[in-house]
């Protein structure tokens, strides 16, 4: 009997045992559980390590705030508040548009604001403070706005010295100016950083420019054209395999042209949401896509993103190519040009700008942007059309300075001159500007007799290209983290003060 008690007793002192194992197991289990949850989460709203853990001050994916002001790509132009039907009326001309706003033709009233819980930790930090993990040790980071840009034919200390100044009274973190005289790229100027305290703003950075991304859109619509393998002037219906009409002037077909000159009645839409190609079929396949005003009439003007998302995936529909693949074969490859329609798509994605926002706010990530690969396959999705061309100043400006010069860089034949002819006639006027496709013309601004030009503006950048071709000087100014104040057109005051400068007092050597 007494055995069997002390067997009983070694049983439950056995079960026990085995009970506490398995107690601290499952405890161990739910805390790595925790603790890897946490991570994740932490991942998730770019929560970054602390400083002396290596912090860098880009986040890492996306949050929901962040997303939402992929909604805001912009040029100042007025919403249509969702009701579908085109403005008639010019837009309003606001001199201010809320410090670091980006307003657009979309209805999201989301203010460009920080967007990163990360962007906290990045609103104290001042150009030039920056320790440089280039630099040897206790060496002194050089002055953000005294760069020395990559193989410039000529550097005008003025102008340098113009811009540091005005990117600092409007709070930029970094910018990239460059300049064309007698379509010739005559220089790069740099100021600040393109990711704040950790890498300065350099030749090679590569920036998503916003809304200019439409005028090298067009471009490659030119050259297409030119090869015979669109129209733009034809029924789109023609390469969807079905009939596509504004149910309220059936007689009208929907063209290219239309959408280029923003006059093609397509409604406004939330178009980082609502860009999907399927999406895009099914509302042009059953109409309701658009508002009351006559496709092509200047009446139906009315400044679109989501009917550029889905231009280009007409382009990519029409050719069965994307328009990344295109584009580099057309413009990018026979110029030594890294760009692309998503940020993630470009080759050298180590030298993305963080995108900042007034304050010192994170409105993307360089981290975040790698996942924005653009279209993927012909006609998967048309969100980065609008917007998403990742760039540099430098090599943009090698763009511009084709339609300077009729065509060609360096004889490096791009266009036509009868397709750079067509881009600059202008369709009609509105909003103080003549529209042409894609680009606007304005006369008697910045010094300049004619001036073509485009603004961008989104997550904080400011953008603005323009260019004379008749004098062949041009400029191209990108920005990010600046107020966002605009002048009476719409062009973000710190890009206008930049190229009036250069207009009015760039003097290079060779001019005379």
């Amino acid at each position: 009997m007494k055995r069997a008690r002390k067997t009983a007793k070694g049983v439950l002192i056995t079960i026990a045992c085995i009970a506490t194992a398995a107690l601290v197991l499952i405890i161990a289990l739910v805390v790595t559980l925790s603790i890897s949850h946490q991570q994740r989460e932490n991942a998730s709203i770019g929560t970054q390590p602390a400083a002396s853990q290596g912090g860098d001050p880009s986040p890492g994916p996306t949050s929901e705030a962040e997303d939402a002001l992929a909604q805001t790509e912009d040029d100042g132009e007025a919403p249509n508040a969702g009701n579908g039907d085109p403005l008639v009326d010019e837009p309003p001309l606001s001199t201010d548009t809320g410090k670091g706003r980006s307003d657009d033709a979309t209805t999201d009233q989301a203010t460009d604001q920080a967007t990163d819980p990360a962007a906290d930790q990045a609103t104290d930090t001042k150009p030039g403070s920056a320790t440089d993990p280039a630099l040897n040790p206790g060496q002194t980071p050089p002055d953000p706005g005294l760069q020395t840009p990559v193989n410039p034919p000529v550097l005008d200390d003025s102008l340098q010295a113009a811009i540091d100044n005005i990117s600092k009274k409007h709070g930029a973190v970094g910018v990239q100016v460059a300049v064309i005289n007698n379509g010739e790229i005559a220089g790069l100027y740099l100021y600040g950083y393109a990711i704040k305290d950790t890498m300065p703003m350099a030749a090679d950075t590569k920036i998503r420019v916003a809304s200019l991304s439409k005028v090298i859109l067009a471009m490659e619509i030119m050259k297409l054209s030119e090869l015979g393998q669109i129209d733009i002037d034809a029924d789109i219906g023609e390469y969807w395999g079905f009939e596509i009409r504004n149910q309220n002037h059936k007689g009208t077909p929907i063209t290219m042209r239309q959408i280029l000159s923003h006059t093609s009645s397509i409604r406004l839409y939330d178009y980082g949401l609502a860009s999907g190609g399927e999406l895009i079929r099914s509302r042009f396949k059953d109409g309701s896509c658009f508002g009351g005003s006559a496709p092509g009439a200047m009446s139906a003007w009315n400044y679109n993103n989501y009917a550029f998302a889905a231009l280009g995936v007409t382009v990519e529909v029409a050719t069965g190519k994307t328009v990344n693949t295109l584009a580099k074969q057309h413009l990018f490859s026979p110029l030594g040009i890294d760009a692309a329609f998503g940020s993630g798509s470009i080759a050298d994605t180590d030298n993305l700008a963080t995108l900042y926002t007034y304050g010192g706010g994170i409105g993307r990530s360089a981290d975040r942007q790698k996942s924005a690969m653009g279209s993927t396959y012909p006609g998967e999705d048309g969100e980065e059309f609008p917007g998403g061309l990742t760039i540099s100043a430098q090599d943009l400006a090698k763009l511009i300075a084709v339609l300077i010069n009729k065509g060609e860089y360096r004889r490096t034949r791009i266009l036509s001159p009868e397709s750079v002819t067509q881009m600059q006639f202008p369709q009609g006027r509105t909003g103080g500007f003549e529209q042409c496709l894609a680009i606007r013309r304005l006369t008697n601004h910045f010094g300049q007799d004619e001036l073509f030009y485009h603004t961008g503006s989104n997550y904080g950048v400011f953008t603005l290209l323009s260019y004379n071709p008749t004098n062949g000087k041009g400029v191209v100014v990108l920005t990010s983290g600046a107020d966002g104040t605009r002048d009476a057109i719409g062009i973000p005051i710190i890009c206008a003060e930049i190229s009036e400068h250069f207009y009015k007092h760039y003097a290079p050597v060779f001019d005379t």
